[in-house]
């Protein structure tokens, strides 16, 4: 696992785009200037050949003004003049509705007219009388009428502003919810309106209880991409009823479909406080480790290099399905992205988890979407994967070879081949010691990648994440695979009730172990406030640490 950097010329580049991205984003640069200073960076790099050094040099501007480029390319495709009095709208409902006190919300995704394809975050006042939200569900068609709110103007703590002059109960009511559900993100440098507009919600929108009805709609105006990921949503919202079924409820239900099917709407503020004073927020959170759980268990599956490129085909195919079935976030994207890079350049026999790796993953994922950059998700995924490629081979090396095999079980079988009359001897050999250590090294590489991000914008930091990634990691392992099984043999009902009761005994170990956790004396710092400024200044000097070491080591 050793990365050279020298080898890796995607990296710089990666880092210009998103020099290029934030310049634009926040000096709001216009396209034009953008898409010229690229054409003529690009220009001067063709003619500087012979010049080695000023060749690189403007090849990089030229991805700076690219990612400038991009950037303001989809700031006029989302510079949008919405109407100051109420519209009708109709669109198709992405998430399951949930009541919030005198509201119900849900996500909205707007078919037809300007606004196609863009959503908004609906919170519906519920009717006391014929309840017809209660029939509300994913893939229903739903006509309304109110005012919709910019994204840039609304605030976690007022998402009432979408509701002028709707009564004191109303706006109350409609705060207090917007602050419950949004108080894990109202501290320090979170910024909801930017997290709506990452998540591509043009606003947020009131609609009185008599000012909407279903209505059939014609989804052809949405893209492929929209509907295929809308079947996917069905596809899950199923699923999550076949959970209920099996005996799933409470915090047990709402931790397994965090963990197994990327909804977290069902999970409390409480649970929400124990999971991220624990340290534990990441495995709520879809991200590179279930990504890859799911990637182990399709080789597992498919045959481990028996198939070739085909094996590659069909494991990726199956990781980009799963991505569209629990909802294709950022951290999700990002990990199907890499595994797909990771699988094609494996068959060209390439360093296939390196820095080119992760660097022509943000590539690919910057260009789709430029705003992704600052989408929080995004941000320490790739925090938490670039410190692991950074200083894992260091830190490991730290513990002498001899040490970590010292302590090793091996375990040899006999194996017919099939179609021979010959066995063969296949030896399983256990290091523990190994295993713990590369535990302990992983955890505290992603630790150091993330922790001035969640210092930033939570300003919060755990203390025991160690004894917690030693409980939490192989949970969710045990929870993923038997989440799987319990879901294949949905074709076998005895079956699958068996294996659903140990899966519920184990989420509730979990979630209890970590309560125990977060319990702790100093479990956790809170109220720290870092600037923008000092996260640079903590990278910075955490990227010379990591060429020291890197340095002292091959010496």
């Amino acid at each position: 696992m050793r990365v050279k950097t020298s080898l890796a010329p995607l990296f710089p580049i990666a880092l210009a785009l998103c020099a290029g991205i934030a310049l634009a984003f926040e000096c709001s640069l216009p396209f034009l200037p953008c898409l010229i200073a690229m054409a003529a960076a690009l220009a001067l790099t063709l003619a500087l050949r012979r010049w080695e050094r000023w060749q690189t040099l403007f090849m990089l501007l030229a991805a700076v003004a690219f990612g400038a480029t991009l950037m303001a390319h989809h700031e006029a495709q989302w510079s949008i003049d919405l109407p100051e009095e109420e519209l009708t709208y109709q669109g198709v409902i992405v998430s399951q509705p949930l009541e919030r006190g005198k509201v119900v919300r849900f996500d909205l995704q707007l078919v037809g007219g300007q606004l196609n394809g863009k959503k908004v975050k609906v919170s519906l006042l519920r009717d006391t009388v014929q309840h017809r939200y209660r029939h509300l569900a994913i893939g229903d068609g739903f006509l309304a009428q109110g005012r919709i709110v910019d994204a840039a103007s609304t605030t976690a703590l007022d998402s009432s502003s979408t509701a002028p002059n709707h009564g004191s109960a109303i706006r109350h009511s409609s705060s207090s919810q917007a602050t419950n559900q949004h108080s894990t993100f109202n501290t320090h440098h979170f910024s909801y309106p930017l997290f709506l507009r990452c998540r591509n919600f043009v606003g947020t929108s009131f609609v009185f209880w008599n000012r909407w009805r279903k209505v059939e709609l014609d989804l052809s105006p949405l893209s492929r991409l929209d509907r295929t990921a809308l079947a996917a949503l069905q596809m899950r919202q199923s699923m999550l009823h076949r959970y209920e079924h099996l005996g799933f409820d409470d915090d047990r239900l709402a931790v397994a479909i965090a963990m197994t099917l990327g909804d977290k709407s069902r999970l409390t503020n409480d649970l929400r406080e124990v999971y991220s004073i624990s340290g534990a927020s990441h495995v709520l959170a879809l991200s590179g480790l279930h990504i890859g759980i799911i990637y182990a268990l399709m080789v597992l599956v498919v045959g481990y290099r028996r198939l070739g490129w085909l094996r590659e085909v069909v494991v990726i195919l199956g990781i980009w399905a799963y991505a569209f079935f629990t909802g294709l976030s950022p951290s999700v994207v990002r990990a199907a992205v890499m595994i797909t890079v990771y699988s094609i350049v494996s068959l060209a026999n390439r360093d296939r988890m390196s820095l080119n790796t992760l660097a022509l993953t943000a590539i690919i994922m910057l260009v789709w979407n430029p705003l992704y950059l600052y989408d929080v998700g995004f941000q320490m995924s790739f925090m938490a994967v670039l410190f692991i490629l950074l200083f894992y081979p260091t830190l490991f090396a730290l513990l002498p070879e001899r040490w970590i095999d010292k302590l090793s079980f091996s375990l040899t079988t006999r194996f017919p081949f099939v179609g021979h009359d010959t066995e063969a001897d296949v030896l399983y050999t256990f290091r523990p010691l190994r295993w713990a250590w590369a535990m302990v090294v992983v955890s505290l590489c992603a630790q150091i990648g993330t922790c001035p991000l969640t210092m930033y914008y939570f300003g919060r930091f755990s203390v025991y994440f160690l004894l917690t990634n030693f409980l939490v990691i192989p949970l969710a392992i045990v929870i993923l695979y038997l989440t799987a099984a319990m879901l294949l043999s949905s074709w076998w009902p005895a079956v699958q009730g068996f294996i659903a009761q140990p899966l519920i005994w184990i989420v509730n170990m979990q979630n209890t172990a970590l309560r125990g956790i977060a319990a702790l004396p100093g479990s956790h710092i809170e109220n720290i406030d870092l600037s923008r400024l000092q996260v640079v200044i903590i990278y910075l000097v955490l990227l010379v640490m990591s060429y020291g070491l890197r340095v002292t080591s091959d010496e």
